[in-house]
């Protein structure tokens, strides 16, 4: 973990802020120093049918939810969570001083009991990491 989906209204996807956000997210989760590399999944979506606050066609989005796996305390989230939003902030600003723009950040945790796994990722990173 974590799983990460960030949705962004289709008026601002081509900025060049929205551009990069995904790997700025990206970065930012390996940051924290809690989510193994193999456990990462990012999507990045442009939502074409929308309506943001009044419905001006001018206004954009940004939405971002980061589901991580049970178990880590509050205040490990807490800070996990402000450093990627701080990152996030620091990146979109210049887009909010242009243009109506809307910012969301959750992180969401996981069911401990419900939440199933199958993958080979974090063996194939090792092998290519031992390789380089």
């Amino acid at each position: 973990m974590p799983h990460i989906w960030i949705e962004c209204s289709r008026n601002v996807a081509a900025e060049p802020e929205a551009q990069a956000l995904k790997q700025a997210v990206y970065a930012a989760a390996l940051e924290t120093g809690i989510f193994p590399v193999g456990g990462i999944r990012l999507r990045f979506q442009v939502i074409d049918d929308y309506i943001v606050g009044d419905g001006d066609p001018t206004n954009g989005f940004v939405h971002i939810v980061l589901r991580i796996g049970h178990g880590r305390d509050l205040d490990t989230r807490r800070k996990a969570a402000d450093h990627v939003f701080e990152k996030v902030v620091a990146l979109l600003t210049p887009l909010r001083d242009r243009a109506p723009l809307a910012v969301a950040f959750e992180m969401q945790e996981m069911s401990a009991e419900l939440n199933y796994k199958f993958n080979n990722l974090h063996e194939h990173i090792e092998r290519r990491r031992n390789a380089a």
